[in-house]
C-alpha cells in the first residue's frame, strides 16, 4: 500500500486517490486511509495493536471465542480482507492484503520510531 504514495512538498500524495489527500506521513495514510482512523486519540498506538493482531494471526496464535476484543479484530479484519477463515472465524489467517499491511505497519514502525 506504501508503494502508491509519492513524495510531494514535504508531504505524501497517492496518484490513485481521487480526492487528492495529502498524508504528512506514511503511518498517518495507514492510519487515516487505509485503516479508516479518525486521527484523534492516539492512532500511532491502535496502529501497533493492528500490527501485534496481525502477527498473531500469521502466528496461528489464535484467541479464544471469549475473547471480546480478540474477537471483534478477527471480523474487522475479514471485513476488511486483511484475513479470511474457514469454517471458524476464530482460526483466521492472513491474506495477501493483510501481509502487506503488517509489512506496511513494520515498515512504519521502524522507520517512523512509532
Amino acid at each position: 500500500m506504501l508503494e502508491k504514495l509519492k513524495e510531494e512538498n514535504g508531504g505524501y500524495v497517492d496518484d490513485d486517490d481521487d480526492d487528492g489527500c495529502f498524508w504528512e506521513t506514511p503511518a498517518e495514510y495507514l492510519q487515516l486511509r487505509v485503516l479508516g482512523f479518525c486521527g484523534c486519540g492516539n492512532p500511532e498506538e491502535v496502529m501497533v495493536y493492528v500490527k501485534e493482531m496481525l502477527e498473531k494471526l500469521e502466528a496461528k496464535e489464535w484467541g479464544a471465542y471469549e475473547d471480546m476484543a480478540y474477537m471483534f479484530f478477527i471480523y474487522w479484519a475479514n471485513d476488511k480482507d486483511f484475513a479470511e477463515h474457514g469454517t471458524t472465524a476464530r482460526c483466521s489467517w492472513l491474506t495477501d492484503k493483510g501481509h502487506e499491511l503488517l509489512n506496511d505497519i513494520k515498515t512504519c514502525v521502524q522507520e517512523e520510531g512509532i
